[in-house]
């Protein structure tokens, strides 16, 4: 009797929960979570649900995340450019028609024969995912409050000097670089020491831009099998890691690969593979001592530790997802007291962005600060070295929302940045592009977050020459060379018409000039 008891009562305060509206989860009590101004929760304690799952403080049933605790083995090569036809060494039979967690939705209809399985009816290189059907309602989480702008430190005084006030709106100029036979870039990352930068297709091949030469070169591949999402070098520059994925569903894996700058060579770590699920994002932290990988796999994310070396250092925390929610990017952030943080979007389905607090202790904490009512659908996320703002776009409502000192302003009024749905800080924090489809891309200026204030500088009409990109052409991401406002734009178009590529060296004619390469 006493145990029917406890389960009506359990019952009854999930169900009352419902009704009471909220604009923060601690509005909601324990348990309980805030989505869509309503306080909800599946659970109140771990009895209420599956056996194996646990009912964590979201209120959510969970199962614990697996972790990769096999030992590490020696690298295995790859494959090396040596002349003009690199060597391509496979570890995956067959063909394989897809890497894609989630759907691309977007503003070209029509059947993919890229690297994604099923039908595409968007901008499908990579990462990119696009326009929301529907509408972005939002409403404000919290509210923001004025500061003056001045020196901010972030994590390490030693590490960033932040502007002191806002720079000066940004003159673009950009200049077109030959991509070769590179094809549907998707990711590109600079040398800390800003002389070359890497550029992944969105196949398997990795190319070099050379600064001083102006040349793009294809330097490797990674095997037939796999899709490359992104690279991040080592803060030394003595390496850079790549990462992609293989198969799809329960096939997927996530797979690691490392660039060594003293040989051009490229080798897997077998040891890190993910399956199944897929890696997504990797960040370093802004004093360079750090890592974090980002994977997530169809109901899960797991954020796994890296060392300044680039080798792996175990899990940071685990947390369970609503099925296909798909968490697609991972920022440094400070919270509210200016410890160490980070922020997670997730989105191609069920959208929301994720807050991992206390990410020094034992037990880090995972809670959910703003949900699909509020943002809409979201891809990436982006921070200012000193930690204090992010930036990410809700492409549905087509808005660019703000991270400030441990708290989300994601309200209606937030400005328009129409086509974008990536976003990338300059190595000082001064500047940010939000960026996306037919190279479009608008100026965020450190601390100007006003429609005004965000000014448009996309690039020239990329149907004309020299571009000559189709209308599908997507513009995929913007890589700011170290210590400068200059750097990279690529982007490309994979669909049914044909696979092509641009790269644009870009300068920002009233910003911090490069002393070195160009």
């Amino acid at each position: 009797m006493r145990v029917v008891a406890v389960v009506l009562l359990a019952g009854l305060l999930a169900s009352s929960c419902a009704n009471v509206e909220c604009s923060f989860n601690s509005d909601c009590g324990e348990h309980a979570r805030c989505e869509l101004n309503r306080c909800m929760r599946d659970c109140l304690e771990d009895r209420d649900c599956e056996e194996g799952a646990t009912c964590n403080p979201n209120g959510y049933c969970i199962k614990p995340s697996p972790t990769d605790d096999r030992p590490e083995i020696s690298d295995t090569p790859v494959s090396v450019d040596r002349g003009n036809t690199p060597v391509d060494v496979g570890f995956d039979a067959g063909t394989d028609v897809g890497t894609d967690v989630g759907f691309d939705a977007g503003t070209d209809v029509g059947t993919d024969v890229g690297f994604d399985l099923g039908t595409d009816v968007g901008f499908d290189v990579g990462r990119d995912v696009g326009f929301d059907v529907g509408f972005d309602v939002g409403f404000d989480v919290g509210f923001d409050v004025g500061r003056d702008i001045g020196t901010d430190v972030g994590f390490d005084a030693g590490r960033v000097d932040a502007p002191v006030g806002p720079a000066a709106v940004g003159v673009y100029e950009y200049t077109a670089v030959r991509p070769g036979t590179l094809a549907a870039p998707v990711a590109a990352a600079w040398h800390p020491g800003g002389g070359y930068a890497l550029i992944l297709s969105a196949s398997n091949t990795v190319f070099r831009y050379d600064a001083a030469a102006g040349t793009v070169v294809q330097v490797g591949s990674v095997g037939s099998t796999v899709s490359l999402r992104g690279v991040s070098f080592t803060p030394d520059g003595s390496r850079a890691l790549l990462f992609g994925n293989t198969g799809t569903g329960t096939t997927a894996r996530g797979r690691i690969f490392v660039w060594d700058h003293a040989t051009s060579m490229i080798a897997e770590r077998s040891a890190e593979t993910y399956s199944p699920g897929a890696y997504q994002s990797l960040r370093w932290s802004p004093d360079g001592r750090r890592a974090v990988l980002l994977g997530s796999g169809t109901s899960s994310l797991i954020v796994w530790r890296y060392a300044a070396d680039g080798t792996r250092a175990g899990v940071l925390v685990g947390y369970g997802l609503a099925p296909s929610t798909d968490c697609s990017d991972v920022a440094w952030v400070t919270d509210g007291f200016g410890d160490p943080a980070l922020s997670i979007v997730c989105g191609t389905n069920t959208a929301q962005i994720l807050s991992v607090t206390a990410i020094d202790s034992a037990t880090p904490t995972v809670r959910a600060v703003a949900s699909a009512g509020a943002i809409g659908n979201v891809a990436r996320i982006a921070a200012r070295p000193q930690g204090d703002v992010a930036l990410t776009v809700g492409y549905s409502g087509q808005r660019l929302y703000r991270y400030r000192d441990g708290v989300w302003a994601v309200g209606f009024s937030s400005p328009q940045v129409i086509g974008a749905f990536g976003v990338s800080f300059s190595s000082d924090g001064a500047r940010a592009l939000a960026f996306g489809g037919n190279g479009r891309a608008y100026e965020y200026r450190y601390e100007l977050f006003t429609a005004d204030a965000i000014t448009d500088v996309r690039m020239p009409d990329l149907a004309a020459a020299p571009y000559a990109q189709p209308s599908s052409a997507q513009l995929n991401d913007v890589a700011w060379r170290p210590g400068c406002h200059e750097g990279l734009a690529v982007g490309g178009s994979n669909t049914l018409s044909g696979v092509t590529a641009f790269v644009a060296y870009f300068r920002v004619q009233t910003g911090v000039r490069c002393d070195n390469g160009t």
